[in-house]
Formats: C-alpha cells, sequence, structure tokens
C-alpha cells in the first residue's frame, strides 16, 4: 500500500505478523529539542503492538541529528527530535522500520 505524503512518500507491506514500512523525502517542520511534527496515520491492520521509534535519514543537512520516525500503536506517525539542538525548520525524511503488527 503507497500513500502519497507531500512531495514524498509512505509504503507499507505485511507479509504475515511483520509489517514493512518505507518513507522516502516525506517534509516535516519539526523544531526544539523534543518537537513533533505528525505526518501521516498507519492504516488499520498495520499498526504496530508498541510505539516504536527508528531514526531517519535528513536530507539537506551537514550534521549527525538526533531525529526520525515515531509511530504509536493507535497509528499516529510523527517525525520527532530525540533531545539535543535537534533540527529547526523544514526538512525531508527518509527511512525504513519494520514491526510486529497489532
Amino acid at each position: 500500500m503507497r500513500r502519497t505524503v507531500g512531495s514524498g512518500y509512505i509504503e507499507f507491506c505485511r507479509v504475515g505478523g511483520i509489517v514493512v514500512m518505507s518513507m522516502y523525502n516525506v517534509t516535516a517542520k519539526v523544531s526544539g529539542s523534543w518537537g513533533t511534527a505528525f505526518v501521516d496515520t498507519v492504516p488499520e491492520g498495520f499498526r504496530p503492538k508498541d510505539q516504536l521509534r527508528q531514526r531517519c535519514q535528513v536530507a539537506n543537512t551537514d550534521g549527525d541529528m538526533a531525529s526520525g520516525l515515531w509511530v504509536q500503536p493507535g497509528g499516529a506517525m510523527y517525525i520527532a527530535n530525540f533531545g539535543g539542538t535537534g533540527l529547526s525548520g523544514s526538512y525531508a525524511f527518509s527511512c525504513t522500520a519494520c514491526w510486529p503488527a497489532a
């Protein structure tokens, strides 16, 4: 299942009880040490049993930033700063993650 999110996309694939998610070039505006930006909702049948956090590749940055994807069991997906100075502004994020389906 593929969903367009702004200029990027998120793909979900379920194989048995495991979900594989690929996010590419999804733009989010994040600021603050623990700031978050809502991205999308994971469709039912693909949602995780427990919350998960996955580091993301951030486009157009020179440093290694502590930011990534945060997925909640209810399906809400956020791009989040994971402490430190984090990011401030709009950036494009890409990552892959897998989890046990609820």
